[in-house]
């Protein structure tokens, strides 16, 4: 007890979490919005109070952490003990539990706001005034005994201004009640700021400025919004770095839209809603008034868009993008100037595998601009063995646009790439690759796999097993994968999906299957506990207990989708995660 309130503004906030962390905002945040200076570069809005306490209580997610080992270990923390002691004081105080008194608290909602020079400032509507008082007067005749218990009295004090009292508990904490309103800062001019704000009204706030207004109106109907000035944080020397640091070529190829949007546009804002053991959420970009024309290749003209992704049994993830290759490799000199003598070497590869075709556009160009990722874990034949490590495989899918001609240009440059790689493991004295040519359901494909005829424990198989690399060709489908399961498996989905036609204005979708990844981590448990110890040090006990926290919050997580669209100058990402318990 003595030293509850050692932290000032830090403790009130890891109380202020606990209780009010999950509560939300009424449906209109002008008012509150109204008590925030115009000049906010982040602003955190949560709606819907009751509904978001209630699925927090009743949450898998809740129930887990408290039986988690590594969460049980973090209430140890003396501040966190001390925090929860705290709670428990103001249940008795106020006879009532944790959530009811939740509810009350912010039942008008809540807003947090990010100010220029390091400001901070978090408003709280309360159900009343009374039970925002009735709090306040029992944490502060606790805060007054510590500090005279410390021989520091002066550390809780207060003010008067404009006829509202101002208190701080030290350090930098620094509150008000106004009228049904908590107000917190960690600068005292803040508050200040907002008693002028809520008394004087004038036309200029947060509620006033275009880009926040702008923001809550595209995720409106969601429980939690956030707004980012994108204008004002690209100023910030981390996110220049990080955007700088996207100018490689797998993330522009993959997140050239997100990384244009962010260097142009003027505001971000995000949507989250969750409700019976799902997450639904969108992110949305302000609109940019000129798309840069090097990103062209990511956008997707009105009538197209991506193909659906693939459904495979023991799916963990399954990608669908719509990236024009072409016109993606024709604009590398703009895209990344600074990696262009890097790809001469990648370059002279392409035209030894392919004849010396250009590779622009003798190869990229006869693909049309549908891309599809798969990842699933293997099933292992018997008269083969399993690997003592199991790797998923992978495979992508590309799109011919005349199978014909491409079909045979792309199974000679398969054959030397498998001849290059057999190449330099004999080298190394390794065994080679055997090539062979089978059929499944009428589709004629290039197989490469290792032999396990001289393998002594064909249940403890090298991890090289893991590997029998597939070119299958089915009419305007160009499948490469890295295992003859997926392959087929692949082969399976395309002929169940004939004739599927494009998701319009959709450039980008992602599916992850979490409890199949768990399954995967199971059966590799032994091995990930090794590199566990090897890696980190710890002992076997630890290590597994690592690894097996991992694995049980995967499991709850059944499945994840991501959905991007570029349309009109704006980005959008829709984002929907679903969630159950260990068990069920």
């Amino acid at each position: 007890m003595r030293s509850i309130f050692a932290g000032g503004f830090s403790l009130v906030t890891v109380i202020l979490v606990s209780l009010v962390g999950n509560a939300g905002l009424a449906s209109d945040v002008s008012e509150l919005a109204g008590l925030v200076p115009k000049d906010a570069v982040i602003a955190l809005v949560v709606r819907e109070p009751g509904k978001l306490v209630e699925e927090w209580e009743k949450s898998p997610i809740r129930q887990s952490l408290r039986a988690n080992p590594a969460f049980q270990q973090a209430l140890k923390n003396p501040g966190m003990q001390q925090a929860e002691t705290l709670i428990g004081l103001i249940e008795l105080q106020t006879k009532s539990n944790r959530y009811d008194l939740l509810k009350k608290m912010t039942a008008g909602g809540i807003v947090l706001a990010v100010l220029p020079k390091n400001k901070v400032i978090l408003v709280i509507e309360a159900e009343d005034g009374e039970v925002l008082r009735q709090v306040h007067e029992f944490i502060l005749g606790l805060a007054k005994l510590d500090a005279a218990n410390k021989n520091h009295p002066d550390r809780v004090r207060s003010a008067d201004y404009r006829g509202v009292t101002g208190w701080t508990f030290g350090g930098d904490e620094f509150h008000a009640i106004i009228g049904n309103r908590l107000i917190l800062s960690n600068k005292a001019e803040v508050i200040k700021d907002v008693v002028d704000l809520a008394l004087d009204q004038p036309p200029e706030t947060l509620k006033s400025n275009p880009r926040f207004m702008a923001a809550m109106q595209v995720v409106k109907q969601r429980n939690v919004s956030l707004f980012l000035d994108l204008d004002v944080l690209r100023q910030l020397p981390e996110l220049k770095s990080g955007l700088a640091q996207s100018k490689e070529p797998i993330p522009v190829l993959l997140l050239g839209g997100a990384v244009a949007a962010l260097e142009k546009a003027p505001w971000m804002a995000l949507g989250i809603d969750i409700e019976q053991n799902r997450l639904s959420g969108t992110l949305r970009l302000g609109e940019i008034s000129e798309w840069p024309s090097a990103l062209s290749f990511a956008v997707a003209p009105p009538d197209d868009g991506i193909l659906p992704p693939l459904e495979v049994p023991n799916l963990l993830a399954s990608m669908s993008w719509y990236r024009n290759l072409r016109d993606f490799y024709a604009q590398k000199n703009e895209l990344f100037p600074e990696r262009t003598s890097g790809l001469i070497f990648f370059e002279n590869m392409m035209g030894i595998f392919f004849t010396g075709r250009n590779f622009t556009e003798e190869v990229l160009a006869e693909l049309e601009p549908h891309i599809r990722l798969v990842v699933a874990a293997q099933q292992f034949a018997p008269e083969v063995g399993t690997p003592t490590v199991q790797l998923p495989a992978v495979a992508l899918v590309f799109r011919m646009k005349n199978p014909e001609k491409f079909a045979p240009v792309v199974e000679e440059g398969f054959q030397k790439a498998l001849g290059l790689i057999n190449f330099v493991r004999g080298q190394d004295a390794k065994p080679g690759l055997i090539l062979d040519r089978p059929e499944y359901h009428g589709v004629k494909y290039t197989l490469a796999y290792f032999s396990a005829a001289n393998e002594p424990d064909r249940s403890r198989l090298d991890i090289r097993f893991n590997f029998s690399p597939v070119l299958a060709c089915r009419g305007r489908d160009l499948i490469l994968a890295s295992a003859e399961p997926l392959a087929k498996d692949i082969l399976d989905a395309l002929a169940k999906e004939e004739g599927a036609t494009a998701v319009k204005t959709v450039t980008g979708q992602i599916r992850v299957v979490g409890d199949q990844i768990a399954r995967l981590l199971q059966l590799n448990l032994e091995a990930l506990v090794t590199q566990n110890m090897a890696e980190k040090g710890h002992g076997r006990q630890e290590a597994q207990a690592e690894i097996t926290q991992l694995i049980q919050i995967l499991q709850m997580f059944n499945r994840l989708d991501i959905k991007e669209s570029l349309t009109g100058g704006q980005s959008q990402i829709d984002i929907g995660l679903e969630w159950t318990s260990p068990g069920q």
